[in-house]
């Protein structure tokens, strides 16, 4: 074989593996937002929030459909009681019930704090997605059997909608569901962590239930999420994400004993197999 022959040879061979294990990226992020997402979702959750001077804590109520529709909504304590976030499309607003008002916020506060938490607005409505908006790599397989878990590699998309300059993201190869990720600026600099514990059974599924994350640099500050109840892939009225019947929806949603949609969809999307995952399954 000629060195030319087997330089090309080399060359297709780095390409194609490449190209292999960014394919198994995708479908394993791919996979894990499922999981978590689901056709739709309704859930309770308890957001804590961990300062030096203070601790506070929050009630949350929410409903998701598809990647293009959530609201949250607040339901203690008494003070921020009935404020609310919703978004649709690439919009989000913000509802006051003292003044009852509808307010927009523009795409260039995405990015700020919800509620003096660690949680962006773009967190908490998940307008951005690992998967649409990003390329992926698998650049390290960690642990053993069941523990073995991918560190995945996201750099934005050319024009994505994202300010990140890149997104480490670990997850576990057996049901492709997250434990880690991490958040770097443009200049390389570790922005903040986020870590998924706490996994359980939630209606149909398996799911992290504890969502922490802690800002680069805060050595006592965080905020934890704890999910109490979520149901997946119920069929959720229109009107439930209409901003003009805000205060209609969110009046019933404080009674957390009602107002849950339990209407299967006809055909919910699958949900991937939890032991069965890609070609770095566990052994």
């Amino acid at each position: 074989m000629s060195r030319k022959v087997f330089a090309l040879f080399v060359l297709l061979l780095l390409v194609s593996e490449r190209s292999f294990a960014s394919s198994a990226a995708t479908k394993i992020i791919q996979n894990g937002e499922r999981t978590m997402r689901g056709v739709s979702t309704q859930s309770i959750m308890e957001m804590k929030v961990v300062r030096d001077s203070f601790t506070r804590t929050l009630l949350l109520r929410t409903w998701t459909r598809g990647k293009g529709k959530a609201l949250v909504e607040i339901l203690g304590p008494k003070k921020e009681e009935g404020i609310a976030s919703l978004r649709t499309g690439n919009q989000m607003w913000n509802y006051l019930p003292k003044s009852d008002q509808v307010i927009r916020i523009p795409t260039s506060m995405m990015l700020q704090s919800w509620m003096g938490s660690d949680f962006t607005n773009d967190d908490l409505v998940k307008a951005s997605s690992l998967v649409r908006d990003y390329h992926h790599q698998v650049v390290k397989i960690q642990g053993k059997g069941r523990l073995k878990r991918a560190v995945i590699q996201c750099v934005p998309k050319k024009g994505a909608p994202v300010v990140w300059g890149k997104i480490l993201h670990w997850a576990r190869l057996r049901d492709s569901l997250p434990v880690k990720q991490e958040y770097y600026d443009e200049n390389g600099r570790l922005s903040r962590t986020i870590w998924f514990t706490r996994f359980r059974k939630m209606d149909d599924r398996t799911v992290p239930t504890r969502i922490t994350v802690k800002v680069a640099g805060a050595k006592k500050e965080k905020t934890v999420v704890e999910y109490k109840k979520i149901l997946f892939d119920r069929v959720i009225a229109s009107k439930t994400f209409n901003r003009h019947q805000l205060r209609q929806t969110l009046d019933q949603g404080m009674n957390i004993q009602q107002g849950w949609m339990t209407r299967r969809l006809r055909k919910p999307k699958r949900v991937p197999s939890q032991n069965r995952t890609s070609i770095y399954a566990a052994k």
